[in-house]
């Protein structure tokens, strides 16, 4: 990327160690980054060890694009129990797989909400695939994927909304399994913030195909040193940011009332971004909502039911 400053204030720091901190427009446009503080540092700061994150978070990375198929690495995969705890605690187990754009049915928006549930929610895509749309490199597969962007959270610390707006958290574009996040959301979370609640997309089949492409390569985008950000880069606008990528011009959603001023809230808090999807025909009504009593990861299964 490129760093958008005045020569003649960049010329004070010639030979020098320092900390840049800058924005960017929006998360798939960081070509350029319009510089906003600099700081010098001493050199001994620069041997300071890098801080250790939660194991079940890990940035994907693309490996590799061939034939229009991607190979990603670090695809959070399988869940299960850690023999070592007396208490109900996840495992995870990683995964480099090829993910085939052609083998995709559908694309769904996910909310889970959590407290307070009337205006705090989580959001994700999901995306599922026919028999050999994602190949893990032993050979196991699996029929869908879900991107989750999350505050990158360092070993010992918590999230709080409050503590988002203080650049207090990294940022994370997560890419599992929906067999992972449904069982580690549902099945492992403690708290009683368990309901998945799933909308179909109505999105055509080459709409659906580029939104997966989009995903998968925005989420392997080097995002070390970016921060989550409740209003401006969180779970939800992001999500807004790729489906603006694959459909037309009079169709994308703004994402601020007035540029650079005051932001759309509608595309930055999920519960109030599904009311907009489903208002603009880009979701239709929820399939059965995944709960801790009617447990399944078979959207497409469930969608045929329903």
């Amino acid at each position: 990327y490129q760093l958008l400053m005045d020569a003649k204030d960049a010329r004070k720091f010639n030979e020098r160690s320092v900390v840049v901190e800058g924005k960017a427009s929006k998360a798939d446009d960081v070509s350029v980054i319009k510089v906003k503080k600099v700081k010098e540092i001493p050199l001994s700061d620069l041997d300071l060890p890098l801080p250790e994150y939660e194991a079940y978070q890990k940035a994907p990375s693309l490996v590799e694009e061939r034939e229009g198929k991607l190979k990603v690495s670090n695809i959070r995969w399988k869940i299960e129990q850690d023999p070592s705890s007396k208490e109900r605690k996840a495992n995870h187990g990683w995964e480099i797989a090829t993910i085939n754009p052609d083998k995709v049915l559908n694309a769904y928006f996910v909310l889970k909400p959590f407290a307070p549930k009337f205006i705090a929610a989580h959001s994700l895509y999901v995306f599922t695939f026919a028999d050999g749309g994602m190949v893990a490199e032993d050979g196991k597969e699996a029929h869908s994927l879900a991107l989750s962007i999350e505050a990158h959270k360092k070993i010992g610390q918590s999230y709080g909304l409050i503590k988002t707006m203080k650049k207090s958290f990294n940022i994370v574009w997560l890419l599992t399994t929906w067999d992972n996040y449904a069982n580690l959301n549902v099945n492992f979370n403690k708290s009683s913030d368990t309901e998945l609640f799933i909308y179909p997309m109505k999105l055509t089949a080459e709409q659906t195909k580029a939104l997966l492409v989009e995903t998968v390569k925005q989420a392997c985008v080097n995002r070390s040193g970016e921060f989550y950000h409740t209003i401006r880069n969180n779970c939800t606008n992001n999500l807004v940011v790729l489906l603006n990528r694959v459909v037309s011009q009079d169709k994308q959603i703004k994402l601020w009332r007035i540029p650079g001023v005051f932001y759309n809230l509608k595309t930055t808090m999920p519960l109030r971004l599904a009311k907009l999807l489903k208002k603009k025909g880009f979701i239709s009504e929820p399939i059965k909502k995944v709960t801790r009593q009617e447990f399944y990861t078979d959207i497409e299964a469930q969608r045929s039911h329903k």
